[in-house]
Protein backbone atom coordinates (compact mmCIF):
# COMPACT_ATOMS: atom_id res chain seq x y z
CA UNK A 1 0.00 0.00 0.00
CA UNK A 2 1.08 3.22 -1.42
CA UNK A 3 1.82 6.44 0.87
CA UNK A 4 -1.09 8.29 -0.44
CA UNK A 5 -3.47 5.39 -0.07
CA UNK A 6 -2.54 4.76 3.53
CA UNK A 7 -2.95 8.37 3.95
CA UNK A 8 -6.32 8.20 2.73
CA UNK A 9 -7.04 5.52 5.05
CA UNK A 10 -6.29 6.72 8.03
CA UNK A 11 -7.67 10.14 7.54
CA UNK A 12 -11.12 7.95 6.63
CA UNK A 13 -11.03 5.98 9.69
CA UNK A 14 -10.51 9.51 11.89
CA UNK A 15 -13.68 11.05 10.37
CA UNK A 16 -15.06 8.30 11.31
CA UNK A 17 -14.04 7.87 14.88
CA UNK A 18 -14.85 11.55 15.08
CA UNK A 19 -18.23 11.33 14.15
CA UNK A 20 -18.69 8.33 16.14
CA UNK A 21 -17.27 9.98 19.19
CA UNK A 22 -19.42 13.13 18.44
CA UNK A 23 -23.18 11.32 18.18
CA UNK A 24 -22.29 9.35 21.40
CA UNK A 25 -21.89 12.99 22.69
CA UNK A 26 -24.54 14.33 21.31
CA UNK A 27 -26.89 11.43 22.89
CA UNK A 28 -25.43 11.12 26.38
CA UNK A 29 -25.20 14.89 26.83
CA UNK A 30 -28.53 15.62 25.28
CA UNK A 31 -30.15 16.99 28.86
CA UNK A 32 -27.70 20.05 28.34
CA UNK A 33 -27.17 20.27 24.35
CA UNK A 34 -30.82 20.27 23.65
CA UNK A 35 -31.57 23.40 25.94
CA UNK A 36 -28.37 24.97 24.38
CA UNK A 37 -29.57 24.19 20.46
CA UNK A 38 -33.13 25.19 21.94
CA UNK A 39 -31.88 28.77 23.34
CA UNK A 40 -29.80 29.48 20.13
CA UNK A 41 -33.44 28.75 18.24
CA UNK A 42 -34.99 31.22 20.42
CA UNK A 43 -31.86 33.51 20.36
CA UNK A 44 -32.75 33.60 16.30
CA UNK A 45 -35.87 34.21 17.01
CA UNK A 46 -35.43 36.96 19.33
CA UNK A 47 -32.99 38.87 17.07
CA UNK A 48 -35.53 38.27 14.05
CA UNK A 49 -38.24 40.38 16.62
CA UNK A 50 -35.40 43.03 17.53
CA UNK A 51 -34.67 43.35 13.65
CA UNK A 52 -38.46 43.64 12.89
CA UNK A 53 -39.29 46.16 15.46
CA UNK A 54 -36.58 48.15 14.57
CA UNK A 55 -37.69 48.12 11.21
CA UNK A 56 -40.90 50.03 12.16
CA UNK A 57 -40.87 54.22 12.26
CA UNK A 58 -43.03 56.42 13.34
CA UNK A 59 -42.66 59.74 11.83
CA UNK A 60 -39.51 58.57 10.45
CA UNK A 61 -38.15 58.40 13.89
CA UNK A 62 -37.20 54.82 14.74
CA UNK A 63 -37.27 53.07 18.60
CA UNK A 64 -33.64 52.50 20.08
CA UNK A 65 -31.81 49.57 19.90
CA UNK A 66 -32.76 49.05 24.04
CA UNK A 67 -36.32 49.28 23.47
CA UNK A 68 -36.47 46.97 20.43
CA UNK A 69 -34.75 44.45 22.97
CA UNK A 70 -37.61 44.95 25.31
CA UNK A 71 -39.92 45.02 23.30
CA UNK A 72 -39.01 41.57 21.81
CA UNK A 73 -38.10 40.08 25.35
CA UNK A 74 -41.78 40.97 26.64
CA UNK A 75 -43.14 39.10 23.37
CA UNK A 76 -41.23 36.33 24.22
CA UNK A 77 -42.25 36.41 27.79
CA UNK A 78 -46.25 37.26 27.25
CA UNK A 79 -46.19 33.87 24.55
CA UNK A 80 -44.02 31.64 27.11
CA UNK A 81 -46.51 32.60 30.03
CA UNK A 82 -49.55 31.85 27.47
CA UNK A 83 -47.87 28.36 26.42
CA UNK A 84 -47.26 27.28 29.61
CA UNK A 85 -50.98 28.25 30.99
CA UNK A 86 -52.09 26.59 28.00
CA UNK A 87 -50.70 23.49 28.66
CA UNK A 88 -50.81 23.19 32.49
CA UNK A 89 -54.46 24.03 32.01
CA UNK A 90 -55.53 21.35 29.38
CA UNK A 91 -53.42 18.74 30.44
CA UNK A 92 -55.61 17.46 33.87
CA UNK A 93 -58.97 18.15 32.00
CA UNK A 94 -57.69 15.81 29.36
CA UNK A 95 -56.59 12.88 31.77
CA UNK A 96 -60.31 13.43 32.87
CA UNK A 97 -62.22 13.38 29.98
CA UNK A 98 -59.95 10.29 28.76
CA UNK A 99 -62.23 8.01 30.19
CA UNK A 100 -65.47 9.43 28.54
CA UNK A 101 -63.08 9.44 25.64
CA UNK A 102 -62.20 5.57 25.36
CA UNK A 103 -65.85 4.92 26.08
CA UNK A 104 -66.99 6.73 22.90
CA UNK A 105 -63.83 4.62 20.90
CA UNK A 106 -64.89 1.47 22.35
CA UNK A 107 -68.48 1.88 21.48
CA UNK A 108 -67.63 3.25 17.70
CA UNK A 109 -65.19 0.31 17.09
CA UNK A 110 -68.36 -2.00 17.80
CA UNK A 111 -70.42 -0.39 15.74
CA UNK A 112 -68.15 -0.51 12.86
CA UNK A 113 -68.06 -4.20 13.23
CA UNK A 114 -71.57 -4.95 13.48
CA UNK A 115 -72.31 -2.27 10.33
CA UNK A 116 -69.58 -5.06 8.40
CA UNK A 117 -70.68 -7.84 10.09
CA UNK A 118 -67.38 -8.60 12.28
CA UNK A 119 -68.96 -8.36 15.27
CA UNK A 120 -67.85 -11.78 16.26
CA UNK A 121 -64.52 -10.75 15.27
CA UNK A 122 -61.81 -9.60 18.42
CA UNK A 123 -58.68 -8.17 17.61
CA UNK A 124 -59.49 -4.74 16.85
CA UNK A 125 -61.69 -4.56 20.24
CA UNK A 126 -59.41 -6.07 21.83
CA UNK A 127 -56.89 -4.32 20.91
CA UNK A 128 -58.47 -0.72 21.44
CA UNK A 129 -60.17 -2.07 24.40
CA UNK A 130 -56.42 -2.27 26.57
CA UNK A 131 -55.14 1.13 25.34
CA UNK A 132 -55.01 3.46 28.30
CA UNK A 133 -55.61 7.10 26.74
CA UNK A 134 -55.35 8.67 30.16
CA UNK A 135 -51.76 6.78 30.56
CA UNK A 136 -51.06 8.08 26.76
CA UNK A 137 -51.75 11.79 27.36
CA UNK A 138 -49.63 11.34 30.98
CA UNK A 139 -46.39 10.45 28.76
CA UNK A 140 -47.54 13.47 25.92
CA UNK A 141 -47.48 15.93 28.91
CA UNK A 142 -44.21 14.53 31.04
CA UNK A 143 -42.09 15.37 27.28
CA UNK A 144 -44.28 19.16 27.46
CA UNK A 145 -43.43 18.75 31.43
CA UNK A 146 -39.70 18.17 30.46
CA UNK A 147 -39.14 21.15 28.13
CA UNK A 148 -41.21 23.32 30.60
CA UNK A 149 -38.56 22.00 33.19
CA UNK A 150 -35.46 23.04 30.83
CA UNK A 151 -37.29 26.92 30.50
CA UNK A 152 -34.40 27.79 33.65
CA UNK A 153 -31.26 26.49 32.28
CA UNK A 154 -32.27 28.01 28.16
CA UNK A 155 -32.51 31.32 29.98
CA UNK A 156 -28.97 30.50 31.60
CA UNK A 157 -28.15 29.97 28.10
CA UNK A 158 -30.00 32.63 26.42
CA UNK A 159 -28.60 35.14 28.72
CA UNK A 160 -24.77 34.42 28.03
CA UNK A 161 -25.57 34.22 24.13
CA UNK A 162 -26.65 37.92 24.27
CA UNK A 163 -23.76 38.58 25.82
CA UNK A 164 -21.41 36.77 23.70
CA UNK A 165 -22.85 38.18 20.52
CA UNK A 166 -21.52 42.12 20.73
CA UNK A 167 -17.90 40.61 21.36
CA UNK A 168 -17.79 37.90 18.58
CA UNK A 169 -16.67 40.30 15.47
CA UNK A 170 -13.78 40.87 18.01
CA UNK A 171 -13.00 37.43 19.05
CA UNK A 172 -13.48 36.74 14.85
CA UNK A 173 -11.08 38.96 14.01
CA UNK A 174 -8.52 37.73 16.45
CA UNK A 175 -8.58 33.81 15.47
CA UNK A 176 -8.67 34.40 11.87
CA UNK A 177 -5.27 36.92 11.34
CA UNK A 178 -5.45 37.39 7.27
CA UNK A 179 -8.63 39.72 6.19
CA UNK A 180 -8.85 36.81 3.15
CA UNK A 181 -9.80 34.63 6.41
CA UNK A 182 -12.19 36.95 8.20
CA UNK A 183 -13.49 37.79 4.81
CA UNK A 184 -14.81 34.33 3.66
CA UNK A 185 -15.53 33.05 6.82
CA UNK A 186 -17.77 36.00 7.71
CA UNK A 187 -19.77 35.28 4.44
CA UNK A 188 -20.33 32.15 5.27
CA UNK A 189 -21.44 33.71 9.21
CA UNK A 190 -23.73 36.12 6.85
CA UNK A 191 -25.17 33.38 5.18
CA UNK A 192 -25.91 31.01 7.69
CA UNK A 193 -27.32 34.28 10.40
CA UNK A 194 -29.60 35.50 7.22
CA UNK A 195 -30.62 32.02 5.70
CA UNK A 196 -31.76 30.68 9.26
CA UNK A 197 -33.07 34.11 10.80
CA UNK A 198 -35.18 34.32 7.80
CA UNK A 199 -36.17 30.53 8.16
CA UNK A 200 -36.95 30.84 11.70
CA UNK A 201 -38.90 33.96 11.44
CA UNK A 202 -41.30 33.04 8.21
CA UNK A 203 -41.64 29.51 9.60
CA UNK A 204 -42.87 31.08 13.38
CA UNK A 205 -45.11 33.50 11.27
CA UNK A 206 -46.46 30.48 8.77
CA UNK A 207 -47.10 28.02 11.80
CA UNK A 208 -49.00 30.91 13.68
CA UNK A 209 -50.93 31.85 10.62
CA UNK A 210 -51.96 27.75 10.67
CA UNK A 211 -52.24 27.50 14.37
CA UNK A 212 -54.84 30.37 14.33
CA UNK A 213 -57.22 29.58 11.39
CA UNK A 214 -57.47 25.92 12.35
CA UNK A 215 -58.29 27.02 16.11
CA UNK A 216 -60.78 29.61 14.66
CA UNK A 217 -62.17 25.90 12.82
CA UNK A 218 -62.26 23.89 15.54
CA UNK A 219 -63.62 26.71 17.62
CA UNK A 220 -66.94 27.17 15.24
CA UNK A 221 -67.20 23.19 15.26
CA UNK A 222 -67.30 23.19 18.96
CA UNK A 223 -64.12 20.59 19.66
CA UNK A 224 -62.54 19.95 23.37
CA UNK A 225 -59.79 21.94 24.12
CA UNK A 226 -59.38 23.88 20.96
CA UNK A 227 -56.76 25.88 22.42
CA UNK A 228 -54.02 22.73 23.03
CA UNK A 229 -54.89 21.49 20.03
CA UNK A 230 -53.88 24.93 18.28
CA UNK A 231 -50.63 24.81 20.01
CA UNK A 232 -49.84 21.71 19.12
CA UNK A 233 -50.43 22.46 15.55
CA UNK A 234 -48.37 25.45 15.82
CA UNK A 235 -45.31 22.95 17.23
CA UNK A 236 -46.20 20.39 14.92
CA UNK A 237 -45.70 22.70 11.79
CA UNK A 238 -41.91 23.10 12.50
CA UNK A 239 -41.17 19.11 11.98
CA UNK A 240 -41.55 18.54 7.86
CA UNK A 241 -43.88 16.83 6.06
CA UNK A 242 -44.84 14.76 9.37
CA UNK A 243 -45.53 17.12 11.21
CA UNK A 244 -48.95 18.33 9.26
CA UNK A 245 -50.07 14.92 9.01
CA UNK A 246 -49.85 14.42 12.77
CA UNK A 247 -51.27 18.08 13.51
CA UNK A 248 -54.43 17.52 11.00
CA UNK A 249 -54.83 13.99 12.44
CA UNK A 250 -54.78 14.37 16.36
CA UNK A 251 -57.63 16.93 16.42
CA UNK A 252 -60.00 14.84 14.11
CA UNK A 253 -59.96 11.87 15.64
CA UNK A 254 -60.59 13.60 18.44
CA UNK A 255 -63.97 14.66 17.08
CA UNK A 256 -64.83 11.14 16.09
CA UNK A 257 -64.54 10.02 20.24
CA UNK A 258 -66.66 13.62 20.86
CA UNK A 259 -69.48 13.69 18.60
CA UNK A 260 -71.59 11.08 18.02
CA UNK A 261 -72.09 12.35 14.61
CA UNK A 262 -69.55 12.28 11.48
CA UNK A 263 -69.67 15.49 10.41
CA UNK A 264 -67.15 17.60 12.60
CA UNK A 265 -65.05 14.91 12.27
CA UNK A 266 -64.98 15.27 8.09
CA UNK A 267 -65.14 19.28 8.38
CA UNK A 268 -62.19 18.84 10.18
CA UNK A 269 -60.38 16.87 8.23
CA UNK A 270 -60.96 18.74 5.04
CA UNK A 271 -60.91 21.80 7.06
CA UNK A 272 -57.36 21.26 8.61
CA UNK A 273 -55.66 19.47 6.16
CA UNK A 274 -56.63 22.07 2.93
CA UNK A 275 -55.13 24.51 5.55
CA UNK A 276 -51.98 22.89 6.02
CA UNK A 277 -52.24 22.13 1.85
CA UNK A 278 -52.49 25.79 1.40
CA UNK A 279 -50.20 27.68 3.96
CA UNK A 280 -47.59 24.89 3.56
CA UNK A 281 -47.57 24.08 -0.43
CA UNK A 282 -48.78 27.53 -1.34
CA UNK A 283 -47.87 30.49 0.91
CA UNK A 284 -44.67 29.17 2.71
CA UNK A 285 -42.68 28.64 -0.33
CA UNK A 286 -43.97 32.14 -1.62
CA UNK A 287 -42.56 33.20 1.25
CA UNK A 288 -39.54 31.66 1.78
CA UNK A 289 -38.73 32.52 -1.97
CA UNK A 290 -34.96 31.77 -2.17
CA UNK A 291 -34.16 28.31 -0.09
CA UNK A 292 -32.00 25.81 0.22
CA UNK A 293 -32.59 22.86 -2.28
CA UNK A 294 -32.73 20.35 -0.43
CA UNK A 295 -33.65 16.47 -1.07
CA UNK A 296 -36.74 15.15 0.33
CA UNK A 297 -35.18 12.52 1.42
CA UNK A 298 -32.33 14.24 2.81
CA UNK A 299 -35.19 15.80 5.18
CA UNK A 300 -36.79 12.52 6.30
CA UNK A 301 -33.65 10.77 7.07
CA UNK A 302 -32.69 13.86 8.81
CA UNK A 303 -35.90 13.61 11.14
CA UNK A 304 -35.68 9.48 11.33
CA UNK A 305 -31.75 10.58 12.61
CA UNK A 306 -32.33 13.36 15.41
CA UNK A 307 -35.60 11.70 16.29
CA UNK A 308 -34.02 8.71 17.04
CA UNK A 309 -31.24 10.67 19.38
CA UNK A 310 -33.50 13.40 20.90
CA UNK A 311 -37.07 12.02 20.66
CA UNK A 312 -39.35 14.82 19.64
CA UNK A 313 -36.84 17.72 20.35
CA UNK A 314 -34.98 16.32 17.87
CA UNK A 315 -37.61 16.58 15.36
CA UNK A 316 -38.31 20.02 15.87
CA UNK A 317 -34.82 20.82 15.28
CA UNK A 318 -33.84 18.34 12.50
CA UNK A 319 -34.74 21.34 9.72
CA UNK A 320 -32.31 23.75 11.12
CA UNK A 321 -29.49 22.04 11.95
CA UNK A 322 -29.49 20.24 8.73
CA UNK A 323 -29.86 23.40 6.72
CA UNK A 324 -26.68 24.71 8.41
CA UNK A 325 -25.01 21.93 8.16
CA UNK A 326 -25.42 21.54 4.39
CA UNK A 327 -24.62 25.31 3.83
CA UNK A 328 -21.06 24.91 6.11
CA UNK A 329 -19.99 22.08 3.75
CA UNK A 330 -20.84 23.93 0.79
CA UNK A 331 -18.22 26.30 1.59
CA UNK A 332 -15.54 24.06 1.99
CA UNK A 333 -14.11 22.14 -1.29
CA UNK A 334 -13.55 19.34 0.67
CA UNK A 335 -17.07 19.18 1.80
CA UNK A 336 -18.81 20.62 -1.00
CA UNK A 337 -19.32 17.21 -2.79
CA UNK A 338 -21.73 16.03 0.43
CA UNK A 339 -23.88 19.45 0.37
CA UNK A 340 -24.47 19.13 -3.27
CA UNK A 341 -25.73 15.29 -2.49
CA UNK A 342 -27.85 16.74 0.22
CA UNK A 343 -29.28 18.84 -2.72
CA UNK A 344 -32.59 18.05 -4.59
CA UNK A 345 -30.72 18.47 -7.94
CA UNK A 346 -27.22 18.94 -7.61
CA UNK A 347 -27.65 22.63 -6.87
CA UNK A 348 -27.49 24.32 -3.31
CA UNK A 349 -30.39 27.15 -3.92
CA UNK A 350 -33.51 27.22 -6.19
CA UNK A 351 -34.61 31.03 -6.14
CA UNK A 352 -38.39 31.77 -6.42
CA UNK A 353 -38.74 32.10 -10.21
CA UNK A 354 -37.07 28.39 -10.81
CA UNK A 355 -33.52 29.97 -11.61
CA UNK A 356 -30.59 27.68 -9.82
CA UNK A 357 -28.23 28.97 -8.83
CA UNK A 358 -24.92 26.67 -6.55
Amino acid sequence: MDSSARQHLLATALWTLIAFAVGHLLVTAQALIIPLVIAIFVWYLLNALIASFGAISVAGVRAPRWLQFLFAGLALLIATNVVVGIITASVGELINAAPVYQENLRNLIEEVQQRFGWAGQPGASQLFGELDLAALIRRIAAGFGSLIGNIGLIAVYLFFLFLEQRYFGAKLAAVLRTEERQRRVRRLLLDLDRDVRSYIGIKTSVSALTSLASWTLMQWVGLDFADFWALLIFVLNFIPNIGSIVATALPTLLALLQFTSVAPFLILLFGIGSIQMLVGNVLEPQIMGRSLNMSPLVIILSLVMWGFMWGIAGMFLALPITMVTMMIFYNFETTRWIALLMSRDGQLRKTDNGRQQS
